[in-house]
């Protein structure tokens, strides 16, 4: 009978190790997306209140299988396995309950617990990917990270709002708070010496030497109703807001003096 010489597994490289708690966490809410996302691409009536998932999904599904495979060491085949089943788990829940009401708030729940994590990622991700400090023009002279496209008007769009954000205070109070909110749940979740929290907790360290400087805070003004409803009709989506904040975090982190 054949045997495979010991020494020959000590010398393989990064054996394969079970797949994580935290990483069939990910898995089960990839197929979560991937339903909505394959329901949405199929026209179904009942997908249509949920947030728009078909490209975001798709990202999202690679780097987790990427990051999975390279983690654990398990081969693409064991990590589609993996993810085929946790479809087949979701849909069988649904099947299960044999009540519309109580699929529905679970269907509904559960995209809204795994859109969160994936927009978290998909931010960690973005902003973990390094990026150097650009002089394009006398008119702008901020530090300008990847802009991650290479189509002119978008980066135009990004250039303006950089500009606009770097000196609104509002804007930076509040994404320092996004991404300090962000930073304490994945830190908690993952630890502190994750790559996604270490890459945050570069960017809350640049709001908050941003921060310092800024003026005192000033009383809000009234607003009406309507007043109040035509700016939230103009808000950006929250994976938007995320990416804006994020951009603006990395101009700030690429201006920070060196320690």
């Amino acid at each position: 009978m054949n045997m495979i010489p010991i020494f020959a597994l000590m010398l393989a490289p990064n054996p394969p190790i079970p797949i994580s708690d935290l990483q069939m966490r990910d898995i089960g809410c990839v197929a979560v997306i991937g339903i909505v996302a394959h329901e949405q691409r199929s026209g179904a009536e009942a997908m249509a209140s949920y947030a728009d998932v078909r490209e975001g999904g798709k990202r999202w599904a690679g780097i987790v299988g990427e990051r999975v495979m390279e983690e654990s060491g398990q081969p693409r085949e064991v990590v589609a396995f993996a993810i085929k089943q946790a479809v087949e788990a979701e849909q069988a829940k649904v099947i299960e309950m044999n009540d519309d009401a109580k699929s529905k708030d679970y269907v509904r729940n559960r995209f809204n617990e795994c859109q969160s994590v994936m927009h978290r990622q998909l931010a960690a991700t973005d902003a973990s990917i390094p990026a150097a400090a650009v002089d394009n023009s006398a008119s702008m002279l901020a530090a300008e990270p990847d802009w991650q496209t290479d189509e002119p008007d978008k980066i135009a769009l990004y250039r303006t709002q950089l500009g606009e954000d770097l000196g609104n205070p509002h804007r930076i109070r509040y994404c320092k708070t996004l991404v300090d909110i962000s930073y304490k749940e994945i830190s908690g979740r993952e630890g502190a010496d994750s790559r996604d929290a270490k890459a945050f907790g570069r960017l809350a360290q640049a709001f908050a030497f941003k921060a310092q400087g800024l003026p005192a805070a000033e009383t809000p003004k009234p607003i009406s109703a309507d007043e109040l409803q035509a700016e939230l009709e103009k808000e950006p989506s929250s994976e938007e807001k995320m990416a804006r904040c994020l951009r603006l975090g990395e101009s700030l982190a690429l201006a920070m003096p060196p320690e």
